[in-house]
């Protein structure tokens, strides 16, 4: 997936080259809006020498937090909240809906908490929703092109999936139309967060009723299973490995040491195919140079984290579960800081709206985790679980992590001051209501262009959807770049 990342890149610096150009030739200009910049210490080069190449040297650090931060999530952070959620009668979709929900998503969190206390900016808006953009059509087509045969979806889990998501999106685009979120507005968010909690407690019951009148549309592709096992009794049949609960309560197996029952966790229709002699890959010396180099570039970050962070996947450890908890709330928290800091620096620098940065770059590398999981779940015939926790996700970062921050930052103005009038959160650029009408139509395009392939995920599906999301995701920027229509002010000089 290299070219589609590269792609991405070149989409991104071609449009902020393009406006670059554009905002220069421009003299009626008088109105113009500070660099977020600011807010951060001051960094440690001139704006010369970052003309000049250093510029490069804030990717590569934040390339490197947003490294930190994925493995922080999946080796330490993810098996601490199974620890919380192990031995306590909860059912497996309720879990998924909360605990381990906001566990994937706090890197999006902590970015728009940034965005809201630290910058004032749209940096965090950006982010959730360049990586909504990317969860809804990105990651259908890289399962799609990825997988070795055609995955046969249940229309049930996207159905609903897809369904409060496009609720959400329009609560969304209703509550920034005026680019202000009061604090009640904000509530309102939280309030639908709880909503889905309790959808998600009644999953299987709302299957049932709607599998009756959704079998004779879609076929019979919905296979009920009741919620009686707690996560304790599900994950003791698994087996060692890599694995991640959802956000729906399914096991996403990554990377994982197979059992020999394994079968019975994989849908009938998504068995793996064996790999031939031509698939497999022969280490040839630019294989393991790159293996050595990829060694070399995480063993800091390997390191940092053994002596900073209780590994609570090993037995003699697994007490300190809550040490680890808090230590990478500590470490995801500074990596964000720091992915903030540098994105803000390297949009001053090119003269580019923080909302852009989060669209782009944050996004894509927040996303990356996301990306390369449901490669790995393709690839082992269970893609459908990719797609459920990614669209999934998307509900969870709008009304979990823009809501929170935001009906925080209401109160305490509110608190502060005791008017009403003062107490929101002004949006920046005047373009989030487009792209929250962006989303949601790509939702419908989604969700239309699987039910014209009948539910089946395969290259056609994954090649239009990558084709939809190429073009939303250039429109998107765009659109922040006042290429169509004015909706954000220059950097001031």
């Amino acid at each position: 997936m290299n070219w589609k990342i590269t792609v991405a890149f070149v989409l991104f610096t071609g449009h902020v080259g393009i406006v670059y150009c554009f905002n220069n030739s421009s003299t009626e200009e008088t109105k113009c809006m500070n660099s977020s910049a600011s807010e951060f210490p001051d960094d440690f080069f001139t704006d010369y020498q970052r003309t000049h190449g250093a510029l490069i040297l804030h990717f590569l650090l934040a390339v490197y937090c947003f490294t930190l931060v994925a493995v922080v999530c999946d080796k330490y952070f993810l098996p601490s909240v199974e620890c919380i959620c192990t031995g306590r009668p909860l059912f497996a979709n309720v879990a998924g809906a909360t605990f381990m929900a906001v566990a994937t998503s706090t890197p999006e969190l902590f970015m728009n908490i940034i965005g809201t206390f630290i910058t004032e900016s749209d940096l965090g808006v950006g982010t959730v929703v360049g990586s909504a953009l990317f969860n809804t059509l990105g990651v259908v087509s890289c399962i799609g092109l990825a997988a070795f045969k055609v995955i046969d979806l249940e229309w049930w889990p996207l159905t609903r999936d897809c369904s409060i998501y496009g609720i959400s999106l329009i609560v969304l685009t209703v509550i920034t139309y005026d680019e202000r979120i009061e604090w009640y507005e904000s509530m309102v968010l939280i309030l639908m967060y709880l909503l889905y909690f309790l959808v998600m407690w009644a999953n299987t019951f709302l299957m049932k009723i709607v599998t009756k009148f959704g079998a004779g549309l879609f076929g019979n592709r919905v296979e009920i299973s009741e919620p009686d096992e707690s996560i304790s009794e599900v994950c003791s049949g698994v087996g060692p490995g890599t694995y991640r609960w959802n956000l729906h309560g399914d096991l996403s197996i990554i990377n994982m040491a197979l059992p020999t029952d394994v079968e019975k966790a994989i849908p009938k229709n998504e068995k793996e195919i064996p790999e031939t002699k031509e698939e497999e890959v022969t280490r040839t010396w630019l294989v393991i140079v790159t293996k050595m180099a990829w060694i070399v570039f995480i063993w800091p970050i390997k390191f940092l984290l053994s002596i900073s962070i209780p590994d609570c996947r090993k037995d003699k450890l697994r007490m300190f579960y809550p040490v680890t908890f808090i230590m990478c709330i500590i470490w995801i928290g500074v990596s964000s800081y720091v992915n903030g800091w540098m994105m803000t620096i390297i949009g001053s620098t090119i003269g580019v709206p923080d909302s852009v940065m989060g669209l782009t770059v944050l996004a894509a590398g927040g996303s990356m985790p996301e990306m390369f999981s449901s490669i790995i779940m393709a690839r082992k015939g269970v893609g459908s679980m990719g797609i459920s926790n990614s669209v999934g996700a998307n509900t969870l970062n709008i009304l979990l992590c823009l809501g929170l921050p935001w009906f925080i930052k209401g109160i305490i103005q509110l608190a502060e001051t005791g008017d009403p009038s003062v107490s929101y959160v002004q949006i920046i650029s005047e373009g989030v209501t487009y792209n929250c009408l962006t989303l949601f139509i790509c939702v419908v395009i989604l969700y239309s262009v699987v039910l014209l392939f009948h539910f089946k995920l395969g290259k056609h599906l994954g090649f239009t959807c990558l084709t939809i999301y190429l073009l939303c995701i250039t429109f998107t920027v765009l659109s922040e770049l006042n290429v169509f229509f004015h909706v954000n002010d220059p950097l001031c000089p």
